[in-house]
């Protein structure tokens, strides 16, 4: 298709070196060596072992080898107002003659990595479930995609962005998957949930208050290997995020979005989604809201809860295909696509 572009993830062997060197000479605190962990700090000994782990330890060519088996491409969207931006995503048809097409967009800090487990069991399912045709783009400034230049580029213009790049590759109708949900008497788990919301916004939500507030600033902090995640586990979204070319970039849209929500009561993000939603909460997410809040705003067709986290892809799977499928709330909504594009 003209001006799709295939695409080949390769992170520098300098930016590798360089983060390496920044960490042989990283300095732990040892003035603080007798503060135990706790919910809201990290020891001393953990500190330690967080640097030795991604100074000597972490294989990124091998996760880097392991992204380039699945199909990655970048093309310009324009967006009005602004100039052309180079959106990469991934691209992944189901074999299936009634797939049908669906944009996975990612949250924070997941780029597209979020969908990597999915994809297989979205397009190829082996049980008989709905399959799907899956575009997985990185935000404007997440992961490879360009960011705008200009201010003011918010949630509107995101939403701008997927919908041309969905046109574009030959989908005009087609379904959207999201990781995120941006009074009366509660369940257990609902008041559950709210208690680990209100545990969030009161002890946790500062990182996320100066991304809203100070995302250049706090860019320019990162670019000094603050990015790099304070685990051993391999955590690759957060590294992703580090190797990018622009950390202030992927906060950026927080400030935006604030803004939007402070001054402008007539923006998208005041408005009720007449769409038909489906919602899907996993304990561990970091806003959790009770049923009947979400469906003020919300067209809710479909809701389910779980007790797992949502990083089992099976089960968040199942819930998009019951919602989307032959027994689903919307099923005939969209048309399947099975025209071969790229």
């Amino acid at each position: 298709m003209e001006g799709i572009r295939p695409y080949k993830i390769h992170v520098p062997e300098s930016l590798l070196e360089e983060t390496k060197t920044k960490l042989r000479y990283a300095r732990i605190d040892d003035g603080m060596m007798s503060v135990e962990w706790n919910d809201l700090e990290v020891e001393h000994l953990a500190f330690k072992e967080v640097v030795e782990f991604w100074r000597d330890k972490y294989d990124w060519r091998s996760f880097e080898a392991h992204l380039n088996t699945f199909n990655h491409f970048t093309t310009d969207i324009a967006v009005n107002g602004f100039e052309h931006l180079d959106i990469y995503f991934l691209h992944h048809r189901s074999s299936k003659p009634d797939a049908i097409p669906l944009i996975f967009v990612h949250g924070w800090p997941g780029p597209f990595l979020e969908a990597l487990k999915i994809i297989p069991l979205l397009t190829e399912p082996t049980d008989g479930r709905q399959a799907f045709h899956v575009v997985a783009p990185c935000l404007p400034g997440y992961g490879f995609s360009e960011y705008s230049k200009k201010a003011g580029f918010g949630l509107e213009q995101h939403a701008e962005c997927f919908a041309s790049l969905m046109e574009k590759l030959g989908y005009p109708n087609y379904v959207c998957q999201f990781l995120r949900f941006a009074r009366g008497q509660y369940s257990e788990q609902e008041q559950k949930n709210l208690e680990r919301t209100k545990w969030f916004a009161t002890m946790e939500r500062g990182y996320q208050r100066i991304q809203e507030t100070k995302p250049v600033t706090l860019g320019q902090t990162q670019g000094m290997d603050g990015q790099l995640p304070l685990d051993t586990g391999g955590n690759h979204p957060l590294g992703l995020i580090h190797y990018q070319g622009s950390p202030s970039a992927a906060m950026q849209v927080y400030k935006e979005a604030e803004a939007v929500l402070n001054g402008d009561s007539s923006s998208m993000l005041a408005r009720n989604i007449s769409q038909p939603v489906g919602g899907s909460l996993f304990p561990n997410e970091l806003w959790l809201y009770p049923h009947d809040w979400v469906s003020e705003a919300c067209n809710i067709k479909f809701w389910r809860q779980h007790d797992v986290a949502w990083e089992q892809p099976e089960i968040l799977v199942t819930d998009v295909a019951d919602f989307f499928g032959e027994t689903g709330p919307v099923f005939g909504a969209i048309e399947s696509n099975n025209t071969k594009l790229i």
